[in-house]
């Protein structure tokens, strides 16, 4: 499993799939997103992901993102402690 660590730079909100932009800076960050197949729970998962991110970029927190090596797919999120 690979990590991505930084702040939120940006966050785009889909229904079905959300695209955030995490890197130290603007200018340097790596892709990666939140989706969901549509099933109840894994909706739910990636809304509290989705909330997650959105409330670590208002806050400036830093966030690690673990998804697969050859995956952009977060399937876990950790906020760092200040």
């Amino acid at each position: 499993m690979a990590e991505t660590t930084g702040l939120v730079q940006r966050l785009t909100v889909g229904s079905s799939v959300s695209c955030v932009w995490i890197g130290p800076n603007p200018n340097n960050t790596t892709l990666l997103v939140v989706s969901n197949n549509g099933m109840t729970a894994d909706i739910a998962f990636a809304a509290s992901l989705v909330q997650t991110l959105a409330s670590a970029a208002t806050n400036y927190r830093s966030v690690a993102a673990i998804h697969g090596n050859n995956s952009s797919t977060i399937t876990a999120l950790r906020v760092d402690p200040v």
